[in-house]
């Protein structure tokens, strides 16, 4: 009966210690959004991709010396891309971060990008804008928003692309209550 015990209890030790298959390895985070956010945004379950900036694949950086046993990852640059299929095609929620040198000269060329008229967003970190589409009638931009902030010398560009019927007018000057508080988290989670 003893060995018995002893054969279980060391069975249970070996199972312990055998590292885990690469399938049970924890996926990447956003560090300014999480999945279930996105999905309530996006109106479904999503999938996620994170893209890590040089510096943090190679450890190296303004986060990595925040704490000596981890990393702070959003002291990093990053995108983190959510994607959710529709019966229309996909759904997008995009965020992108970038942290700039000199912000008099690398802001701007950033908030250039803006694909329409631009309109000033209040409360979204030190500098907001919600881009929407020009008095063209240009509709390449249906169903689709965009923001492009600052926060301090980070800036981040928002952008959130679902079936048009869902969306708020993207000729408007009203940002739908979705995005900025997307668009307020990510500024919030960068000061």
């Amino acid at each position: 009966m003893k060995s018995m015990r002893w054969i279980s209890a060391f069975a249970l030790a070996l199972a312990a210690w055998v590292p885990a298959p690469a399938s049970c390895q924890a996926q990447a985070k956003c560090p300014w959004l999480n999945a279930a956010t996105a999905a309530g945004v996006l109106g479904g379950e999503v999938e996620m991709t994170v893209k890590k900036s040089a510096e943090q694949v190679q450890g190296k950086g303004a986060g990595a010396a925040s704490y000596e046993d981890q990393m702070r990852e959003d002291r990093f640059d990053a995108s983190c891309t959510f994607t959710r299929k529709t019966a229309s095609g996909l759904a997008v929620l995009l965020i992108d971060v970038r942290t700039m040198p000199d912000i008099a000269t690398s802001f701007p060329p950033i908030l250039a990008a803006c694909p329409g008229k631009r309109f000033p967003l209040r409360g979204i970190g030190n500098e907001a804008f919600q881009c929407a589409i020009d008095s063209s009638g240009h509709t390449g931009n249906d169903g689709q928003e965009e923001v492009i902030a600052r926060v301090r010398d980070r800036a981040f560009v928002l952008t959130i692309r679902r079936e048009a019927t869902v969306q708020t007018a993207a000729n408007s000057s009203q940002l739908s209550d979705d995005t900025r508080n997307v668009a307020e988290q990510v500024a919030g989670s960068l000061f």
